[in-house]
This record gives C-alpha cells, sequence and structure tokens, in this order.
C-alpha cells in the first residue's frame, strides 16, 4: 500500500533523571522509503532508534511497528529488524565471513546461502583470508550492514552508517542503501548530523534539535522551503489568495500564518505583484525576494543552529 505507515512513535520520551533528552516525538515512517533523522550530535537521534530497539527504556510514549504495538510483542517484530547502532562489534582476528556465520548462529538464521547473500550485496568478499583488524573504515562499516540485513529484514534501522567515511565510501553506503530500498523494497531509518548526505538519500526527514522533533515532511518538501519565493505581508490572507489565484493567476503559493503568503510561481516579477496589490487596494507591509537553502532553513527552524 502506496504511503503505508511501518512504523510510528507516540510521544516517545526519554528521561535521566531531570533530564529529558527524547520530549514527546511522533514519527511517521513510510514503507518502502528511507527516512533520514538530522540533527547535530546529541540531538537525541541514536536515543530514540536505541528505544525502538529495546535497548534503553522507555520512559513514556509508545512505538507500533508493522502495525503492532512493540511493547508485549518485540519476539515477532525484532526479527524483522536489521539494526547498526554506534560501532559494529566483530572479532578482530576473525574474517567478514567467519564473523557473519558466529551471528548467523547466534541469531539461529536457517537460510544456508545468507552469508553470502549479504556479503554479496555490500561488495565483500565471501570465504576471503582478510580478517576483520585489517580492514578500513569503510569495509568495516559494510560489513556492519552485512549483518544488519543477515536475516533479510524488512526494515533497517542505521545509525550514522557513513560516519567517519571518506568521500567514496559514503558514495558506496549511499548507493547500496538506495539499492536495498529501491530493488528490494527495504523500510531504512538513517540517522546522521550531515544535512547533505541526508539530502542525497532520504525520500522523508524529520529534524530533531534538543530532544525534539521541529518537523517532519518529504525531501520534496523541505526543497520547495529552500528555493526563491517572493515573501508577501498582507493584513487579510484571504482576500490576498483570492487576488492571487482569480486576478493574477497564480496557483503555486504557501499561507505560512495569518498574515505572511510565500509565492513560488515567479512568471510574474515583485514589481508587477506590488503594482497589482497596489492597484486594487490590497495592502501589502512587506514584499521581497528570497532565496533559502537547506541549511538557510534548518539554521531557521533551530534557532539559528547549523550543522556540526
Amino acid at each position: 500500500m502506496k504511503n503505508e505507515i511501518i512504523l510510528c512513535t507516540d510521544k516517545l520520551t526519554k528521561k535521566y533523571g531531570s533530564q529529558t533528552a527524547v520530549n514527546n516525538v511522533s514519527l511517521n515512517v513510510k514503507k518502502g522509503r528511507i527516512y533520514g533523522l538530522l540533527g547535530r550530535n546529541g540531538a537525541g537521534k541514536t536515543t530514540i532508534m536505541k528505544m525502538i530497539l529495546g535497548l534503553t527504556s522507555i520512559s513514556n510514549g509508545s512505538v507500533t511497528v508493522f502495525n503492532q504495538t512493540l511493547k508485549g510483542n518485540e519476539n515477532e517484530i525484532y526479527p524483522r529488524i536489521g539494526s547498526i547502532i554506534e560501532i559494529p562489534g566483530f572479532y578482530s582476528n576473525l574474517t567478514c565471513t567467519e564473523n557473519l556465520q558466529v551471528f548467523a548462529r547466534l541469531r539461529g538464521t536457517i537460510n544456508k546461502t545468507a552469508i553470502q547473500n549479504a556479503l554479496s550485496v555490500v561488495g565483500l568478499p565471501y570465504n576471503d583470508n582478510k580478517t576483520f583488524s585489517s580492514y578500513s573504515l569503510g569495509m568495516k562499516q559494510r560489513l556492519g550492514i552485512a549483518n544488519a540485513i543477515l536475516n533479510d529484514p524488512e526494515m533497517l534501522i542505521l545509525d550514522e552508517p557513513t560516519n567517519g567515511l571518506d568521500p567514496i565510501g559514503i558514495a558506496e553506503i549511499r548507493a547500496f542503501l538506495k539499492k536495498l530500498c529501491q530493488e528490494q523494497g527495504k523500510t531504512i531509518i538513517i540517522s546522521s548530523h550531515i544535512l547533505s548526505e541526508i539530502a542525497l538519500l532520504a525520500d522523508d526527514i524529520g529534524i530533531i534539535h534538543e530532544g525534539i522533533l521541529l518537523e517532519e515532511s518529504t525531501l520534496d518538501q523541505l526543497k520547495k522551503k529552500s528555493e526563491q519565493y517572493i515573501l508577501i505581508q498582507v493584513p487579510d490572507t484571504n482576500k490576498a489568495c483570492y487576488y492571487l489565484e482569480n486576478v493574477l493567476g497564480i496557483k503555486n503559493y504557501s499561507v505560512e500564518d495569518d498574515h505572511f503568503i510565500r509565492i513560488y510561481d515567479l512568471h510574474i516579477d515583485v514589481a508587477t505583484i506590488g503594482q497589482a496589490f497596489f492597484g486594487s487596494g490590497i495592502e501589502l507591509t512587506h514584499l521581497e525576494v528570497c532565496m533559502d537553502n537547506l541549511e538557510d532553513y534548518f539554521k531557521k527552524i533551530t534557532g539559528g543552529v547549523g550543522i556540526a
């Protein structure tokens, strides 16, 4: 089903004593899409993922996955999820195949080709002699993802999977995450503090700041907010919108609040709009051309704090 919600949290909250690390976060993750959890280091992204995965307790709120409440259904839900939280832990003296054999036995993986299939997806050799200790950081991250997909899960939860990688490694991780989503229909939740990476990878984005979900929208919706637009301020937006549509023929606009309207349809220039409104007797108290990018928008909604 298109846009089916496969995971949602309802007012998810985590407190450590008097400190609130995650505050009433309600996420909505759609099936078969990549959801980017974006925020600075310490914003609460990892804590949210840990609560979903049962790695830390939930102070308040609830989680629903695959149309089931998480609490009480963990044994049915968790085998359908693969994850990487923080640094993947493997045995340094074992090869990638040997490491995955250990985890396969722990999980009770039955499919005899599961290890070979997982390594093939991430581009690592099967039955190679190279041990984990000699792997590059990029190879270690790939092995972590191979372990996460070992049981062919429906959903992946990946905490900063590109952290510390060079540009080539980041591009490689991005490519096969997209492949997992687009070709195998996996739902992927990925956290990052790097806005440019989330913008290149995610379909939907949740912006977390100081434990609070500030905004949740599609990437296309966020990009629209970062495009060039004409901002007008009027006493009566209803009257202004009627004039925009029926007199000026402008359909592509959004009403920000009771007084501000963003006009994205720029086939009519700002001077023409100003003259038209003045001639019609509609008061304009503000009129300017604006150009925000995603970084500008992020800073705006976080109170001027950029991504580190």
